[in-house]
């Protein structure tokens, strides 16, 4: 079934099972925008930054962004025909491995590139959907310093925050805005600097639709969060569905009026 919430659905900001999610609303999001892309030139890359503990306990680069899944067009167009009816091949032979005990301690951190065709493949925006660890620990600092890097340079930047819990700093720069659970951040570059453009949504908001801005007197591409959080949200919970009537709401708690919101919702679904 689809989530109950018409956006956001809170439940899923608990682990592993937002790690599950964070992967297939990137991959959903670059599937739906594609097309469109490419009718503009561009071309979208998932790409991945991994982050480990030093000695000193500081999180730091140990893998340069590295294209990690590519959509095609085909890929965008595919229906996922015929796989219930594959052959599967048996192992001729099975070994364990160990894992490294650094492998736990490291953070592999997926995000969008927009980039123009392959002839010249600049970069022409990023998007990234926080993860926990963006927003708490060392690793937030890590990451605060590619933010700002990103928003030093032309590219153009959007970053989308659906999770409660941690701190944004982001959210400070718009002191006019009342607070939301949730909200998007587009830094749109311009020749002498940059505009600053806040999205709040509320936990009863559905998800909007954001224009993504690009260079070369393109228009903005349109990036459709909530078709990208209806297709994630099926994967992740497709085989493992959330039991809302059992499952406490993930921390922190919700203030009170969109805590006796979300109940009203919830209980009027599954009463």
């Amino acid at each position: 079934m689809p989530s109950p919430f018409p956006g956001m659905d809170p439940y899923l900001e608990t682990q592993p099972r937002w790690e599950i999610f964070h992967g297939w609303f990137i991959r959903e999001l670059a599937r739906l925008t594609l097309p469109r892309a490419a009718s503009m030139g561009c071309w979208i890359d998932v790409e991945r930054d991994v982050y480990g503990e030093d000695p000193s306990g500081e999180m730091v680069l140990i893998g340069e962004p590295d294209q990690v899944f590519s959509v095609s067009a085909r890929e965008a167009e595919w229906a996922g025909t015929g796989a219930a009816t594959a052959t599967l091949a048996a192992p001729r032979s099975i070994r364990e491995v160990a894992v490294d005990p650094a492998e736990a301690h490291r953070h592999r951190q997926q995000y969008l590139v927009v980039r123009e065709n392959q002839d010249w493949p600049r970069a022409l925006a990023v998007v990234e959907l926080l993860n926990p660890a963006n927003k708490a620990g060392n690793y937030a600092q890590t990451y605060n310093a590619k933010r700002s890097t990103i928003l030093a340079s032309r590219t153009h930047f959007l970053e989308i925050d659906l999770l409660r819990g941690g701190d944004n700093p982001l959210r400070r720069h718009f002191p006019e805005l009342p607070p939301a659970p949730y909200f998007a951040f587009v830094g749109r570059k311009n020749v002498s600097g940059r505009t600053e453009e806040e999205y709040p949504i509320r936990l009863q908001d559905s998800l909007p639709t954001i224009g993504l801005p690009l260079w070369g007197e393109r228009p903005d591409l349109p990036l459709e969060l909530t078709e990208a959080f209806r297709s994630a949200y099926e994967l992740t919970t497709g085989g493992r569905p959330i039991q809302y009537q059992t499952e406490t709401m993930p921390a922190p708690a919700l203030p009170s009026e969109d805590a006796a919101w979300a109940a009203g919702l919830l209980n009027g679904i599954f009463k």
